[in-house]
């Protein structure tokens, strides 16, 4: 795999049966006019192993499985595409993708982002290849805004290895960064499909069973648009990701639930959309009395928290 020998993935020639090293698991709903984009970002990543992308496209409304369809019939060595009969909805079309991929690693690639490095792929498998004890590796990315809004860094600016307990929180880096090792995902049998936010499912799950390696360097872009998920989600919807928990205990017995059921209860005041006074008051509650699972480190938190609260009640008393 060394980088000499790397060739651009549209170009490369490897035989049919061969399994590829790499696939990217890319869902797509409604992004037809950032699909094409994503996609050339990763037939241009250059690799010294073989790749596929796998393209969920979901019963779109516009022109994105037309867009996939297309690609496919250019590159049909390199893509493949799903095409349910109807819409599955964000995780079942995500597990659905994810279920289709063959490769020793895979690399999740939102429809709507991309990836600005060639050699992205090559760094972080290189360093899974040698470094077994990891079962993952994330990197920086930048955030840039559909309104023009100034684009910024999504995450740490110096590298880090993150465990268990910092997966159980704030997102450390950015969905379409991830390259990690499928076979945690067969020996889990994927994450469960009644929940919204697969991310924060994947991460623990993946952590659980080896750290996982941050890069500094921004390698993608995660674009803000009203395409992706925290532009539209609703606190019924976050709801659902509590049905996580019992089945992280179950992958370990030791994960710290309390903890994160507090975290999630943080993130159902603060990120659902039009949220009422009565649940806006049961989740704040709810964060407060869990978070003392981590006491005195959930200090900061109810700080932050607090400031959210009386953010989102002003917001909801209007």
């Amino acid at each position: 795999m060394e980088k000499e020998s790397c060739v651009q993935v549209k170009d490369a020639q490897y035989p049919a049966k061969e399994t590829p090293l790499v696939s990217v698991a890319m869902i797509a709903y409604n992004v037809g006019k950032f699909l094409a984009e994503a996609i050339e970002s990763v037939l241009v990543q250059e690799t010294g192993f073989k790749v596929e992308l796998i393209i969920g496209e979901d019963c779109s409304t516009d022109n994105t499985r037309e867009i996939a369809l297309e690609y496919q019939m250019k590159y049909p060595h390199v893509i493949k595409v799903l095409l349910p009969e109807k819409n599955q909805g964000l995780t079942p079309n995500s597990i659905a993708t994810q279920n289709a991929c063959s490769g020793k690693y895979i690399a999740l690639l939102d429809g709507d982002d991309f990836w600005t490095d060639p050699l992205k792929l090559q760094k972080q498998v290189e360093f899974l290849e040698i470094h077994p004890q990891f079962s993952a590796s994330g990197h920086q990315s930048e955030k840039i805004y559909e309104d023009g809004s100034p684009s910024m860094l999504f995450g740490e600016t110096e590298e880090k290895v993150y465990g268990l307990n910092d997966t159980i929180t704030h997102r450390k880096f950015h969905t379409s960064s991830l390259v990690y090792r499928r076979e945690f995902w067969v020996k889990t049998g994927g994450i469960p499909a009644n929940i919204s936010s697969n991310e924060r499912a994947i991460y623990p799950m993946l952590a659980i069973f080896g750290k996982i390696q941050y890069f500094k360097e921004p390698m993608c872009v995660y674009r803000l648009s009203g395409a992706n998920l925290t532009s539209r989600i609703t606190y019924k919807e976050l709801e659902t990701d509590l049905a996580m928990i019992p089945w992280l205990k179950k992958l370990d017995n030791n994960f710290p639930a309390m903890r994160f059921r507090s975290f999630l209860h943080l993130c159902m005041f603060t990120y659902g959309k039009k949220i009422p006074i009565a649940p806006l008051l049961k989740h704040f509650l709810l964060f407060k009395v869990y978070s003392f699972s981590y006491f005195p480190a959930n200090l900061p938190d109810l700080k932050w928290g607090m400031i959210f609260f009386f953010r989102r009640l002003k917001s909801a008393l209007d």
